[in-house]
């Protein structure tokens, strides 16, 4: 089995909600070989499927910068 079909078997259903007035950058690290990446706008709702070993980095965007806010594990979506 290939690492890439471990992680797919192992994903779980998870949502983060940007609670913020802000646009928030989220990026999914999955594994060594998938990452994604989203804007979320206030109040929106990124759903995704993830192992419970990823983790969600959330940076807010203010004027011509981000800045990293969090890093969040899964597991405590």
């Amino acid at each position: 089995m290939l690492n890439s079909d471990l992680h797919k078997s192992n994903k779980k259903p998870y949502r983060y909600i940007n609670q913020t007035k802000r646009i928030q950058i989220i990026r999914l690290q999955i594994g060594l070989d998938e990452c994604i990446e989203r804007a979320v706008f206030p109040e929106d709702e990124f759903c995704f499927e993830a192992p419970s070993d990823a983790y969600l980095e959330i940076s807010t965007y203010t004027i011509a910068t981000a800045v990293l806010s969090d890093r969040i594990p899964c597991q405590q979506l």
